[in-house]
């Protein structure tokens, strides 16, 4: 990771903790991914794992939105309100077993893997093929 990627991850963590702090709204996870970390955010209310990132307008390269859900099921996503394209990944006790790849803003389709997760990331459209993320791949939440 060069300085000015360290500089940005810096930024963006003060201000995803700012906001998130001051609304009260989420709690703040690092997940790292074959060696390439993401800071996520964790919807504490139901209405917010609803909403998760519709309404906004961007999603820099190292944020997501990470959903934990109390017991693995089969959990659908949409894209309702959303501006940007995402890539979705569903993970069980740490390990990929479904991404949704270049999941389109405008896609009025309800995505549902036939396979039990505990947890699912959204992250922006693209990155998880640039960076070889596969089913399979171990998940680490801090």
């Amino acid at each position: 990771m060069t300085k000015k990627e360290k500089f940005f991850l810096f930024l963006a963590i003060v201000a995803v903790l700012a906001v998130g702090l001051a609304a009260d709204i989420f709690w703040v996870k690092i997940v790292r991914i074959d060696g390439r970390n993401f800071i996520a955010e964790t919807p504490k209310r139901p209405a917010e794992y609803q909403k998760g990132l519709g309404g906004r307008r961007t999603l820099c390269r190292s944020c997501a939105m990470l959903f934990t859900f109390p017991q693995k099921g089969e959990y659908a996503f949409w894209m309702k309100d959303m501006r940007f394209d995402l890539d979705i990944i569903w993970i069980s006790s740490g390990k990929i077993v479904y991404i949704e790849k270049n999941f389109s803003a405008h896609s009025p389709e309800i995505v549902r893997p036939a396979v039990p997760a505990d947890r699912v990331l959204e992250i922006g459209a693209g990155i998880s093929e640039k960076n070889g993320f596969r089913v399979g791949d171990s998940v680490t939440v801090y």
